[in-house]
């Protein structure tokens, strides 16, 4: 009998599952509840809730009350949930004591330099980043939507103040230099304007979805970075153009999380927002090592991702929202199968998808 696919159902007294943080057997989950992305909406009232999961989709604890709509998730260093709320703008980032419960709110500038909010969240040896979404780029070169504002943050938190606030110091714009990852040749017109999710890649770097503009940039080093705009000097960017295949045909994608296979053995959670469900994938004959995932919000697919030139496969069709994507290492499994083991094969006859029936798999 196959395992059951369903890796969580959202619980009682929520929706709405979106992103995704695992730390070893430890699964956190933001639900956002409805709530709109700037927290002034929500059908049963502004609060978010983050469940934390065992590697067998055992609830372990509920966080709930989170003021606003929650987005980036991230496990720091002292092993405390940071969180970000209000993606759209008013935005705030809440830490989370998973021991205790305890919650404590840090207030970020507001308006924001770049005029919106801060989505995505992630630990780089130590610094804490977050993502600047929903920019105002109408009044830029001529209206042309060339976003040079911040799209990525080092992030500060400051306890001493009343309120408590976060310090935001920007460290990439989104008209930055920039190379083309799949050539190698640099970008006439390098424009971050939809920043959105921030991911890491196995390398340690920094991975920002231009989600509308269905191009992902990697940020390499991104603790070198100096935060001056037009920072080639200090930072090297390189975009990859996303796009599927059909008929000799290249389309354009956008997508939201990328996440990584870290482990040729393991779990890969993806998170359904519009049906409340997180999916768990296995492969048959294991995965690629580091083989790359996106959530695919143009075809509402499950792809997988060429890092190389940009490609997306699909894997899981018929999806509603898919977004948060996790990855579950199997501690003893680090490297590789043999090369025969590919992924996917004819048919996609490697990947085994543990789904509902209304599911459909390449």
């Amino acid at each position: 009998m196959p395992e059951e696919p369903v890796f969580a159902t959202a619980p009682a007294g929520t929706t709405a599952p979106d992103d995704i943080a695992v730390v070893g057997s430890n699964v956190f989950i933001g639900y956002g509840n409805g709530v709109a992305g700037d927290g002034s909406y929500g059908p049963n009232g502004l609060t978010s809730t983050v469940v934390e999961y065992s590697s067998h989709g055992t609830v372990e604890n509920t966080f709930a009350g989170i003021p606003g709509h929650v987005e980036g998730l991230a496990v720091g260093p002292d092993g405390l949930l940071y969180t970000d709320e209000n993606e759209d703008g008013n935005s705030h980032l809440t830490v989370i004591n998973p021991s205790s419960g305890a919650m404590t709110q840090y207030g970020y500038p507001n308006p924001s330099v770049h005029g919106g909010g801060f989505d995505g969240l992630q630990f780089i040896n130590g610094f804490l980043y977050a993502s600047g979404s929903n920019p105002d780029n109408g009044g830029d070169v001529g209206g042309n939507n060339i976003n040079s504002h911040p799209v990525l943050y080092r992030i500060g938190l400051d306890s001493n103040s009343y309120p408590s606030t976060v310090t935001a110091q920007g460290v990439v714009w989104g008209n930055d230099p920039a190379i083309n990852k799949a050539t190698g040749s640099a970008l006439s017109n390098p424009n971050i304007f939809d920043p959105d999710s921030l991911d890491v890649t196995p390398g340690g770097n920094l991975l920002l979805a231009n989600e509308s503009g269905a191009t992902v940039t990697e940020i390499m080093n991104p603790n070198s970075i100096t935060g001056v705009n037009g920072a080639a000097a200090s930072a090297v960017l390189k975009t990859l153009n996303l796009y599927t295949l059909s008929g000799g045909v290249q389309t354009p994608a956008n997508t939201d999380e990328t996440g990584f296979a870290t482990s040729a053995k393991g779990t890969l959670l993806l998170a359904d927002v519009k049906n409340n469900i997180v999916y768990q994938l296995t492969a048959a004959n294991g995965f690629g090592l580091n083989q790359a995932f996106s959530a695919d919000k143009t075809n509402h697919w499950l792809d997988t991702l060429n890092f190389n030139t940009g490609l997306l496969t699909p894997v899981v069709t018929g999806l509603g929202q898919p977004a948060g994507i996790g990855f579950i290492a199997d501690p003893a499994s680090t490297l590789p199968e043999p090369a025969g083991l590919a992924l996917l094969g004819p048919a996609g006859a490697w990947l085994l998808l543990l789904c509902r029936r209304t599911r459909r798999w390449a």
